[in-house]
């Protein structure tokens, strides 16, 4: 018993030898178009969208050659921002990964936040990161640049 327990303990901690794991460090390039709505002094709400076509600093990893499709919405209260979306991230075969990001600051111009991959389908099945992220946005010229830093992790 004691051997099959030392034996699972050491399954459940040693990481799979097939396991790809890589730092994030991107720069995505897309449209955006956003909206906001002030609703009194204190208290505003926005929706954004984005598509991003061009990415940097994908090459050699499994999402190299992606585009990506995001939206989400925020309140700002009193100055305090919650905000919340997802993006989906699509390889040139068609596999898809899901992301989830939260802003946590906002200015004119910009936004920062965190973001966790929730899964993904195909070879992305399995996926995992985090991190966070700095969006720089144009909202005359509807463009935007966000830079992407963190880890992820496919399994084999």
């Amino acid at each position: 018993m004691k051997l099959i327990a030392t034996a699972l303990a050491l399954t459940l901690i040693a990481p799979a030898a097939s396991a790809q794991e890589f730092d994030v460090s991107i720069i995505g390039y897309g449209k955006t178009e956003q909206f906001f709505e002030p609703l009194s002094g204190d208290l505003m709400v926005t929706d954004s969208r984005s598509q991003f076509d061009e990415f940097e600093g994908l090459e050699g990893t499994p999402l190299d050659g992606m585009s990506g499709r995001c939206f989400g919405s925020a309140t700002i209260l009193r100055g305090v921002i919650r905000g919340h979306g997802n993006c989906v991230f699509t390889d040139p075969e068609g596999d898809k990964v899901l992301q989830a990001w939260s802003v946590d600051e906002v200015a004119q111009g910009g936004s920062a936040g965190t973001w966790h991959f929730v899964g993904g389908t195909g070879k992305h099945e399995g996926v995992t990161g985090r991190g966070h992220f700095m969006r720089l946005t144009n909202n005359t010229a509807g463009t935007t640049e966000t830079r992407i830093y963190g880890t992820a992790r496919w399994p084999e």
